[in-house]
């Protein structure tokens, strides 16, 4: 009896993954992500800190084993990943120029470093020659962000959520390579550390060759939160379309070698001028997109401000423009230390814009 048992016990179980594989629906695996908003980004301040959430090596091994599988260019494979689970180690990578590091890395995340072979150059000082299809070129930062977008799909299978970082500074984290150009991470490379080129099998070695791309923060959004407060308000525009297979005629200004034509003010209506005794600058903010602050001083300080962030994000670019905000920089000398600034919550990059734009006009 007990010898059926367990016959029947080990069929169930070799069953029923089958039977579990037989009821998914590809199909609908796009349908879900859409709707599961797990595509979003969750905001710096919004982590769980409870460690039981932090995801496990298991977990990652998985994560890695289907986003390693993105085809790359001539399937260079040009990445190499690297899991920092130190809390400490994470904030001190990251640093605080987005955010307070402690709202970026908690006890419940893992960094993961993304590195890419093929973008320093032998003159800048990449340690193995370059030979035959072996060479610097941008495809690596196309077949790095391939894998490395497959990461936080995966992730979110598993029920995690993403931040990506395209740059940080932090003390763990210099720019120590092509002067200041590159960061190499060595902190967390050793000689053993080695890629192999998908293509041919062959194998080099990280260090002096590999050098940083991005960071990815994993992790869970804080208990008792739901995506309306954990998920960044960006707008996702449909930036796409289908040709319709009529060739344009009109050649940019820049295919045509002809310099940008100046855009002129509508006929009938005056070109906006600063008025005079106003000082203006105007920086890019999120999303590249453009943040104007105006001022008025009165002899070196701050007389009054005015700030057009009518670009950014949705109902935070209006905050940067209230006097809830702006008050804080009236009386004021320039430049303005950054550390001293209140910033908008959830629009670390307007406002540290803001203050980029204020202190150019120190110079």
């Amino acid at each position: 009896m007990r010898k059926l048992a367990v016959l029947f016990v080990t069929a169930a179980l070799l069953v029923l993954p089958l039977l579990a594989l037989a009821d998914f629906d590809p199909a609908g695996f796009i349908d879900w992500f859409n709707e599961s908003n797990t595509w979003m980004t969750v905001a710096n301040g919004h982590w769980s800190t409870d460690p039981a959430d932090k995801i496990t090596d298991e977990e990652l091994e998985k994560i890695f084993s289907m986003a390693t599988k993105q085809q790359n260019a001539v399937h260079w494979t040009p990445w190499y990943f690297v899991v920092i689970k130190d809390t400490e180690e994470q904030q001190k990578i990251l640093g605080d120029y987005w955010d307070k590091p402690e709202n970026e890395a908690t006890d419940a995340t893992v960094t993961v470093l993304c590195l890419a072979d093929q973008i320093l150059t032998e003159e800048e000082g990449h340690v193995t020659p370059y030979d035959g299809y072996y060479m610097p070129t941008t495809f690596a930062y196309y077949d790095s962000g391939l894998t490395s977008s497959l990461i936080g799909v995966a992730a979110a299978t598993l029920g995690y959520e993403t931040h990506y970082f395209g740059s940080v500074y932090g003390e763990y984290a210099p720019k120590d390579l092509a002067g200041g150009k590159y960061q190499s991470m060595s902190r967390y490379i050793t000689e053993e550390d080695m890629r192999t080129w998908g293509f041919s099998g062959n194998v080099y070695p990280v260090a002096g060759n590999c050098v940083f791309v991005g960071a990815i923060v994993i992790g869970k959004p804080a208990a008792g939160e739901t995506v309306e407060t954990w998920g960044t308000n960006h707008i996702r525009p449909a930036n796409w379309k289908i040709w319709d297979g009529v060739p344009n005629e009109n050649a940019s200004p820049a295919a045509a070698g002809a310099p940008a034509a100046a855009e002129e003010a509508p006929a009938g209506e005056a070109a906006a001028e600063v008025p005079e005794g106003t000082l203006a600058a105007t920086v890019e903010g999120f999303g590249g997109q453009p943040v104007t602050v105006s001022v008025t001083m009165d002899g070196d300080k701050i007389a009054t401000i005015a700030i057009d962030a009518s670009t950014q994000t949705e109902g935070l670019g209006k905050l940067a423009e209230e006097e809830a905000f702006t008050a804080q920089f009236v009386g004021k000398t320039l430049p303005i230390d950054a550390a001293g600034v209140d910033g908008i919550t959830g629009a670390s990059i307007t406002t540290n814009a803001v203050v980029e734009a204020l202190n150019s006009l120190a110079k």
